[in-house]
């Protein structure tokens, strides 16, 4: 269960540890066992976004990508995000916007590189123009825990042939009730 990491978390929230206290815990929480106590909602073709906890710090979500399912180009609204790949692979393309963001509607993004993430592998973003899109391979399908700081409202989504870009709201897939409250009281 994700309980032990959400505990740890509500103790010491995200953004008061360094990027390397992060991989530390999710290393060590990992092989805690992720799922909840029952199956998570599933996509043909597609991906779900499922919400195991979120206060006023933090969020913690389960993606489950089906085979073959892929993210928009986004950027995550200005909050940090710690996403960690617990089953199968996904395949993460980086992407840097280079124009200042001036013009609503507008963006000029630029690839930088791809990887391809194994269960354990840990990717982190911050910062206004980090931008990325993920895939899970053909006949591939992952999970993958992503914690963002503070909850994640809008975000970005790209498209670099249009060089546009919108505003979106986050939604839900299901929330996941047998994790949502912390186990021991909070860090003030």
């Amino acid at each position: 269960m994700l309980q032990p990491l959400i505990d740890n978390l509500c103790f010491v929230g995200p953004l008061e540890r360094s990027t390397s206290d992060m991989a530390a815990l999710l290393a060590a929480t990992r092989g805690s066992g992720w799922l909840p106590s029952r199956p998570l909602l599933a996509c043909p073709g597609g991906y779900t976004r499922s919400c195991a906890y979120s206060d006023e710090r933090f969020e913690v979500l389960l993606l489950n990508w089906a085979a073959g399912a892929v993210s928009p180009l986004h950027d995550h609204g200005g909050q940090h995000c710690w996403m960690q790949v617990l089953e199968g692979q996904l395949l993460v393309d980086d992407y840097l916007r280079i124009d200042a963001g001036e013009r609503p509607g507008f963006a000029r993004v630029e690839a930088q590189g791809s990887r391809l993430m194994d269960a354990g592998d840990l990717d982190a973003r911050s910062g206004r123009f980090d931008l990325h899109r993920v895939s899970a391979p053909a006949g591939v399908p992952a999970l993958s825990l992503h914690i963002y700081a503070a909850p994640l409202k809008e975000f970005a989504v790209y498209d670099e042939s249009t060089q546009r870009c919108h505003v979106v709201r986050s939604t839900y897939d299901d929330v996941l009730q047998d994790v949502l409250r912390p186990s021991m009281p909070m860090a003030r």
